[in-house]
């Protein structure tokens, strides 16, 4: 009687140890999941922040990745450029916005196109009022598409999904 006492204890012990572990497993994923959210939202911010500032430091709005490489952002920022020439952050470069952010609260300045938290059909976007949002492959879409202000190269580019996920093109290197 006392082996199978000490058995089921034993067996006891080592269930809840494995619960624990997984339980700690769980937390560890969670938070490492939300860092990167957290991470690329606010590099879209910054982002987007640089997109502003040229706009208010030059009457312009920028056109190219170049035109961001004097902003207070491609100080603070390492690897901008990085991301917008490989197609990880797709910029549409505004033209004729007005300058005030909270005029353009329904445009898409910017989003993030690649990487693990764009391959499960939601991606993060910097809108217009530089606030951003994690939305569905699909709004994302469907917004780009009714998208009447964008520049020759977004609206020129072409859409596609593969595997859910949708494909834009990277800008050319400037």
């Amino acid at each position: 009687m006392g082996k199978v006492k000490s058995s089921r204890s034993l067996i006891r012990s080592i269930i809840i140890a494995a619960v624990m572990v997984l339980i700690a497993f769980g937390v560890f994923i969670y938070n490492a999941t939300d860092i990167s959210h957290q991470a690329v939202s606010i590099r879209l911010k910054l982002l987007c922040d640089g997109i502003y500032e040229y706009r208010a430091a030059t009457g312009n709005w920028p056109a190219q990745t170049a035109d961001l490489a004097g902003t207070a952002m491609a100080a603070r920022m390492r690897f901008w450029d990085d991301d917008i020439r490989s197609g990880r952050v797709v910029v549409l470069w505004p033209q004729g916005w007005p300058p005030n952010p909270q005029d353009n609260a329904d445009k898409i300045l910017a989003y993030y196109n690649k990487g693990l938290i764009s391959e499960f059909g939601k991606q993060w976007v910097c809108w217009g009022d530089l606030r951003t949002e994690y939305v569905s492959t699909e709004k994302l879409q469907a917004l780009l598409k009714t998208t009447d202000d964008l520049t020759a190269r977004a609206k020129n580019s072409k859409l596609e999904t593969r595997n859910s996920k949708l494909i834009c093109p990277p800008l050319p290197s400037s």
